[in-house]
């Protein structure tokens, strides 16, 4: 007798074999329990691929102003002010009003958009061009575990000011790029504090100021890397340049992110000297927190602005000598204040 015949008789007339109500919910449950163990480390495996992403990007920004330094002598400048943009006729330095993610532009193979608008006289013609320098989205400077680039809108009251021979304009674009990594300009502790403002005369007026107008007006340099018409060389990293930061992630509000409502997130990513594009070591790191601002905590002066990320446990800053740390958010807050200083003699 074959198998086929022991099974027939085995099975009554009329009946199939079959999986049962209660098998199958007990299947369902094994596959939701296994769903329940594997998405988190999927999770985590994304993440982990986002984070290795920004490092990256963290590097290769840091190599970018390495090699800014390598051939102008001196790190990137800080430019002017938030509401400045980047004129690719005032080459580089202290009178080039434009920020420093605009001067390394060449060294991240995207000089041609620095040089939009060059050699233009045409005041209103040179501003067309900056506004579509404004609004391109440049995804090097985002952090894939927060936004994937786009440009993000402009609140009321923000405009941009652009150099033409022999006038200056002002522009106001509907939204912007922005971007995720900010420049080390120093511990923040007075002096060396963030100073806003500069932000919106015409150039003009930045032109015929003198040093000793710019100390009146905005105190003196502070003690980081990259600030307002910064020109610091690395061997005026006395502390040592794998001991100093240089460029870092962040902090920001998410839930202000969208609409550029947060006072450290509502300008450009080409901006000149402003709290969208730099960072201070006198406040810790903090992830992401949506509703919270650095200010609740820390309150009084200088404002705070805080490095940070949307990373779980850390945030990553590149240091001045190229290589990527990722810096806890529990850091020590005298060493995370020492590697902002570039010469307070602290070396951690």
């Amino acid at each position: 007798m074959t198998t086929a015949d022991r099974t027939a008789a085995v099975m009554p007339h009329g009946c199939r074999a079959g999986v049962t109500l209660v098998e199958l919910l007990v299947v369902v449950a094994i596959i939701a329990a296994l769903i329940g163990l594997l998405l988190p480390a999927m999770q985590s495996a994304r993440e982990a691929a986002r984070r290795a992403r920004c490092i990256a990007n963290l590097k290769q920004i840091s190599l970018a102003c390495l090699t800014h330094e390598d051939a102008r002598g001196e790190l990137p400048s800080g430019g002017w002010g938030g509401a400045w943009t980047g004129d690719p006729d005032r080459g580089f330095g202290e009178r080039q009003p434009g920020g420093w993610v605009f001067s390394v532009l060449p060294w991240v193979e995207l000089g041609g958009l620095r040089d939009l608008g060059a050699g233009m006289a045409d005041a209103e013609a040179k501003a067309d061009l900056s506004m579509t320098r404004l609004t391109t989205p440049i995804p090097l400077f985002n952090c894939p575990s927060r936004r994937t680039g786009g440009v993000f809108p402009l609140k009321p009251g923000i405009d941009f000011w652009v150099v033409a021979v022999p006038a200056s304009v002002k522009r106001r674009p509907e939204a912007v790029a922005r971007g995720d990594y900010a420049a080390n300009m120093g511990s923040g502790t007075p002096p060396y504090h963030y100073r806003s403002g500069g932000s919106f005369a015409p150039a003009s007026v930045g032109d015929t100021m003198t040093s000793a107008d710019w100390l009146a007006s905005f105190g003196p340099d502070p003690d980081g890397v990259i600030f307002r018409r910064s020109r610091v060389r690395l061997r005026d990293i006395t502390d040592g340049v794998s001991k100093t930061y240089l460029v870092g992630e962040k902090y920001l509000d998410p839930a202000a992110m969208v609409n550029g409502t947060s006072d450290d997130d509502d300008q450009s990513l080409f901006s000149g000297f402003d709290r969208d594009v730099v960072r201070v070591g006198c406040v810790p790191p903090y992830r992401d927190h949506a509703g919270f601002d650095p200010k609740q905590v820390h309150g009084g002066y200088p404002v705070p602005l805080a490095y940070g990320s949307a990373h779980p446990n850390a945030c990553g800053i590149a240091m001045a000598d190229g290589s990527v740390r990722s810096i806890d958010y529990a850091i020590d807050a005298s060493v995370h204040r020492g590697l902002s200083s570039r010469n307070d003699g602290h070396q951690p």
